[in-house]
């Protein structure tokens, strides 16, 4: 997989799980679409170049789901903060979405990386 198919991958995915969950928390409004969408789409365009570098700096160092893992939680952490402070966010709530949101596109990404073999 390309980094920019992996790129389309999450944003395509990540976008509708952030406002799939805001919508839920009651924390999305017809005024902040346009906001969310912009920092949303920043939070993962920031986060994915730098995931994706560390990723491959990484490959000869650590097995898989330690760099997965080590990765991720970087990456959630974050993408949260950037969640909380652009979307006036509690810090929980920032969280939650970034790590609901990067589990979606991570498992959405190894499933299409299966399909296309």
């Amino acid at each position: 997989m390309t980094q920019w198919l992996a790129l389309l991958i999450s944003l395509v995915i990540e976008i509708p799980v952030v406002f799939f969950i805001l919508v839920i928390m009651r924390q999305l409004s017809l005024d902040h679409i346009y906001k969310v969408l912009i920092f949303t789409c920043g939070a993962t365009l920031f986060t994915h170049p730098l995931a994706w570098e560390s990723n491959q700096i990484l490959i000869p160092y650590m097995e898989f789901p330690w760099r997965l893992g080590l990765i991720e939680i970087i990456v959630a952490i974050a993408e949260g903060i950037l969640y909380k402070i652009t979307l006036n966010l509690a810090w929980r709530q920032g969280l939650f979405i970034s790590i609901m949101a990067n589990t979606a596109s991570f498992l959405g990404g190894l499933f299409i990386a299966q399909f296309l073999g």
